[in-house]
């Protein structure tokens, strides 16, 4: 039996974004490992029948000591386990395993791209010292014969391709983790007033919150019958973190913004909502905006790569570009007092998923590629 490890740094990201296709991979015949750190939900993946390893080392680039202890984690787990592959998810956990596996070929390394992270759009000099290290690290390593990278979007694709100078037979394209169109299917639109608008994600900086919320106060004043509803956990140690305190006094006293944090099912929210929204400056493939589209939401979304997959405008979305806050404020309006062409373009959005982003296609499509690595 051909062994996968999946490694990932949260047990929540894997249960949220790859648990489908950890799940598909022991139905078709896999042992599958997966190795995280424990925020209280590893449980849920043992129940599954995935086998669990727990990591331990703080996630992020806080120090060389920091990255060698994690180094040496993975290293343990991958020479008890020996598996024939290795799916490593997001830059960091590409860079670990990368590391981790530096003198072993035998293995096969999946570098699953889910966007290139807050370090990659880091401003201070620190940051921009390490997104050098990293892109010289993955310039080096992703030439190997036997690392194959798996993208989220075509900008990413001519990322590796160009810049990192990977060869383009070892570059494959699946949309995000995808989205389980039965489970977040269309509901009825809700009633208004109010308009609803939903921004779902963690809470940090590069996601675009602070804009986020400058904007609607500016709508507001124009358009009196409007709601912002704001879901999701603060990432403490992410390099874009943001001020808790910060955040609450920027809501305080409004009482049109309403701050829900971690929702068990989003679905309850995203049904009484009538446009998502997501200001962020890069993305991978957003998954709050696959399941919005999934639900037939209309979107407004920062014109940035990642979130062009899945807003498209004029078609099921108003975009705009990053940071551009009155231009945000004007979309907000439009699609807040234009009922007709916010419902048209949420019938878009769930034709859109439908078409190549359903949580069954990509795990078909990433089955394959699986299949052609390790048979």
């Amino acid at each position: 039996m051909k062994k996968i490890l999946f490694l990932v740094t949260e047990d929540w990201y894997f249960l949220s974004h790859r648990l489908a296709l950890a799940i598909a991979a022991k139905n078709a015949g896999y042992d599958v490992h997966v190795a995280c750190r424990d925020s209280g939900r590893s449980d849920e993946i043992k129940k599954h029948g995935l086998k669990y390893y727990k990591l331990i080392n703080k996630r992020g680039y806080s120090s060389p000591l920091n990255i060698l202890g994690s180094v040496k984690e993975i290293k343990t787990i991958i020479k008890s386990i020996n598996p024939s592959l290795l799916h490593a998810v997001s830059i960091q956990g590409i860079v670990l395993g990368l590391l981790a596996t530096l003198f072993n070929k035998k293995i096969q390394v999946i570098a699953a791209i889910t966007g290139l992270g807050s370090i990659f759009l880091a401003r201070s000099i620190k940051g921009k010292v390490l997104k050098l290290i990293i892109s010289f690290f993955l310039f080096i390593n992703l030439k190997k014969k036997n690392i194959t990278v798996i993208v989220q979007n075509k900008d990413d694709k001519f990322f590796v391709h160009n810049t990192l100078k990977c060869a383009k037979k070892r570059i494959f394209t699946v949309r995000g983790s995808g989205i389980n169109i039965n489970y977040y299917k269309v509901y009825k639109q809700p009633k208004y007033p109010p308009i609803n608008i939903t921004y779902v994600g963690r809470i940090i900086k590069d996601k675009g919150i602070e804009e986020i919320i400058k904007a609607f106060n500016i709508a507001k004043v124009n358009v009196m019958n409007i709601k912002l509803y704001i879901a999701g956990g603060f990432d403490t140690d992410n390099f874009s973190k943001f001020n808790q305190d910060y955040f609450f006094r920027k809501i305080k006293n409004n009482k049109n913004i309403e701050y829900l944090g971690e929702l068990k099912d989003v679905r309850s929210l995203w049904k009484k909502t009538h446009i998502a929204i997501l200001a962020s400056e890069r993305e991978g493939l957003p998954k709050s905006l696959l399941e919005a589209a999934s639900m037939g939401k209309a979107i407004i979304a920062s014109d940035v790569v990642g979130c062009r997959e899945i807003a498209i405008n004029g078609v099921n979305a108003i975009t705009f570009k990053k940071g551009n806050i009155e231009d945000l404020a004007k979309a907000i309006i439009y699609l807040s007092t234009h009922h007709k062409i916010r419902e048209n373009y949420g019938s878009n959005s769930r034709k859109l998923v439908e078409s190549d982003m359903s949580e069954e296609m990509v795990i078909q499509k990433t089955l394959s590629i699986y299949q052609t690595l390790v048979f």
